[in-house]
């Protein structure tokens, strides 16, 4: 009896030790010898994600915060919404955006660990961000010669490729889509000449895009034209739910463009 029960205790250790051998050996080929494509999810895993919910990060200024916004959601808390309902997409949204927030301030976030890491998650990164830097603070606006004003593009054109390059830095694939600055002062008549300065800055904002793959500015400036008093909130600067709700359109319409989205319910 004794020696049966030695022969099987043997028997069970030899084959543990195989299997152990196996892995083992499985697992250093795996890291030595990697099989082509072992970097990218398998099929069923990608269907998985594709299926799953769309992780979206946003970033930028008061805009992407939502101020002005009496239901405090937004152009981007819209557009989750809608994704959901119009497109029959899940989607979950880190809002990382700060008010008041000019592009060195979004640039020092960038480089935060935290920041970079919910940005290595996101299927999709939207921002705002350059309006702060494009006009003088609201006290001296009035007293400025916006005839003669010249905002500092070359700077500005600095910080949004070093934007970039950080957010390329965390996620060097998911689509980055920039929005552009509409002119919230063009019926105040002492800053009528501000339109041009906004369209020059976002002419620069697109040259400065084109240089980097999967990034996408997307216009706003016709939406508010002609139209501020309908569009924008009290403060006569940022949007009303109006004027959020415009954004958010043209935004959803690039996003299902881009991501080629079908509404919900559409033939295949």
């Amino acid at each position: 009896m004794r020696p049966l029960l030695i022969k099987a205790l043997l028997t069970v250790t030899a084959a543990s030790l195989l299997l152990f051998l196996y892995g083992f050996v499985a697992g250093a080929r795996d890291v030595l010898y990697p099989q082509a494509g072992s970097s990218v999810a398998k099929p069923q895993e990608q269907a998985k994600k594709k299926a799953g919910t769309l992780q979206i990060v946003s970033l930028g200024d008061s805009l992407t915060r939502g101020v002005g916004d009496k239901e405090g959601i937004g152009y981007i808390g819209r557009v989750k919404t809608s994704l959901q309902q119009t497109y029959g997409q899940k989607a979950a949204l880190t809002n990382l955006a700060v008010s008041g927030a000019k592009a060195p301030d979004l640039l020092k976030q960038l480089s935060d660990k935290g920041a970079q890491y919910t940005l290595k998650s996101a299927d999709l990164i939207v921002l705002t961000i350059g309006g702060n830097d494009l006009f003088p603070d609201w006290g001296v606006m009035g007293t400025t010669d916006f005839s003669n004003y010249r905002p500092d593009t070359a700077t500005f054109q600095k910080n949004a490729q070093a934007i970039l390059a950080k957010i390329r830095e965390a996620n060097p694939k998911s689509p980055i889509f920039w929005m552009g600055l509409y002119n919230p002062f063009e019926d105040v008549q002492e800053l009528k000449n501000t339109s041009s300065i906004v369209v020059n800055w976002n002419a620069s904002l697109e040259q400065t895009a084109l240089a980097y793959p999967n990034v996408y500015i997307v216009p706003v400036f016709d939406l508010f034209q002609s139209r501020g008093k309908d569009l924008l909130y009290t403060d006569h600067f940022h949007p009303n739910e109006k004027g959020y709700a415009l954004m958010a359109n043209r935004l959803l319409q690039n996003l299902a463009s881009q991501l080629s989205l079908e509404e919900a319910g559409a033939k295949k």
